[in-house]
């Protein structure tokens, strides 16, 4: 640089908070059972199949709440039953616009449920949705300036940096054998369950599941149900991307057609599109210049907005449990678990995280069937995490690591032990405006004409 300035800069690739906003919405539903019931004993909520969509001024999302009742009917017995509801609301964020990302998170604040008759039973449900909008930016920022005669002024800014991001698309053509045969589709709702992201050298790795939901009319013209799972793997190039680094995800799947091959028929024939978004960051951690001062020096400055990364947490842990099955088992064939209702909160260097292991177990009874248990495990753990303070953001994730150990601890064969390690990830932030220094130079003005002598002017 001239003059002696010496200016070292830094590309950033950053996620500008464009606004962030809570809300609550209540979803009322009224199911009506296929027996008389006496009571309500307990509702379990959780919702499930999340999509989102960034409009003019706001976001439009839709999701389903996943509900587990339980009833006690009137020989005393306490029954349950399952019931999906969808809903969708649209959530003002001012200076949203098509294109722009989004992140979303949703719980279920309480159900209240009320016996309207012996069949009809009405809920609602109360969600509370945080929603935030960003726009990815790259930035070019100051990072240092040198010069023997100036002030430099720096702060230090721990940054999620973009790495790089991809929408990529795959087409699936499943060809189904359903249980009966059909005349015609009525319906197929398609979602995508389990999905997992792993971060190689350059390229992440998704893996999940299609699950559909078919139904179809048969030959008495009745409507029918089936369901089908599909599992998918993909690989996203994404280069620059390292193990380690951190990945955001957003899948969904659309039925583009279907038809019956020949109908009436068994055989369907579908066409599935998968849409992933994938985006791969890293955190850093700099000093930037957030102003210069001295004799001449001009600074140029932007406003930046954006998510200020405290502290990252990742840790395991093992959740044990006994379970007492219906019925004896000989064996157990399979333990299918995953996680949910899970929720952060961040407290003075520390984040509480809750949520609830699901298992379905499937086991063989002394005749040789195999049998189906369910289990809830609420689970709540607590994290240190330095730096974190009540208010903060917390973004909080987890998964299952290997498959869930389990062993039968009784001659009975009806006491079931298991054991599973959870991974848990946990990043608290909070959102920081900050101006920074985006260019600096000295400008120097132009040196005064030397006044004339008094000879020049009499000539």
């Amino acid at each position: 640089m001239p003059n002696g300035l010496i200016v070292e800069r830094r590309l950033l690739k950053v996620e500008r908070v464009i606004g962030e906003t809570t809300v609550r919405r209540t979803v009322e539903t009224d199911i009506v059972l296929p027996f008389k019931i006496i009571k309500i004993f307990d509702v379990i909520a959780n919702v499930m199949d999340v999509q989102t969509e960034v409009g003019v001024g706001g976001v439009d999302i839709t999701g389903v709440i996943h509900k587990q009742l339980f009833v006690v009917d009137r020989g005393d017995v306490v029954r349950h039953l399952d019931e999906d509801v969808p809903f969708q609301v649209f959530v003002p964020v001012a200076g949203a616009a098509p294109g722009m990302n989004v992140q979303v998170d949703i719980r279920v604040i309480s159900v209240d449920t009320s016996l309207i008759d012996p069949l009809t039973v009405r809920q609602m449900i109360i969600l509370e949705i945080f929603v935030k909008v960003t726009v990815t930016e790259q930035i070019e920022v100051v990072v240092d300036v040198r010069d023997t005669d100036i002030i430099v002024k720096k702060e230090l800014l721990k940054v999620d940096s973009v790495v790089g991001e991809d929408l990529i698309m795959q087409t699936f053509t499943p060809t189904v054998t359903l249980p009966i045969t059909a005349k015609k589709i009525f319906r197929i709702l398609p979602t995508v369950r389990d999905v997992t992201a792993e971060v190689r050298f350059d390229t992440v790795i998704l893996r999940g599941v299609i699950h559909k939901q078919v139904f179809f009319v048969d030959e008495g013209d009745l409507v029918r149900h089936a369901t089908e799972d599909i599992p998918f793997t993909r690989t996203v190039d994404i280069p620059g991307a390292r193990p380690g680094m951190h990945v955001q995800f957003n899948v969904k799947v659309i039925v583009q057609e279907f038809e019956l091959i020949d109908p009436p028929s068994r055989l369907l024939r579908q066409v599935l599109v998968i849409e992933a978004f994938v985006k791969v960051t890293e955190t850093l951690q700099l000093e930037v210049v957030v102003d210069v001062q001295g004799k001449f020096i001009v600074v140029t400055k932007k406003l930046l907005k954006v998510e200020a990364v405290v502290v990252d947490v990742l840790q395991q842990e093992t959740l044990r449990a006994v379970v007492t099955l219906p019925v004896q088992a000989i064996k157990v064939f399979e333990i299918v678990g995953r996680i949910v209702n899970l929720q952060a909160e961040a407290r003075f260097d520390q984040v509480v995280v809750r949520g609830i292991l699901h298992k379905q177990i499937f086991f063989v009874d002394p005749g040789n069937l195999v049998r189906h248990a369910r289990e809830d495990i609420p689970f709540t753990f607590v994290k240190m995490a330095p730096g974190a303070r009540p208010g903060m953001n917390v973004q909080v994730s987890a998964r299952i690591v290997g498959d869930i150990r389990h062993r039968i601890v009784d001659t009975q064969g009806l006491r079931l032990e298991q054991t599973a390690v959870i991974e848990i990830f946990v990043k608290v932030t909070r959102t920081v405006q900050l101006e920074v220094v985006t260019d600096v130079r000295r400008v120097i003005p132009p040196l005064d004409p030397p006044p004339k002598s008094t000879s020049e002017e009499e000539s």
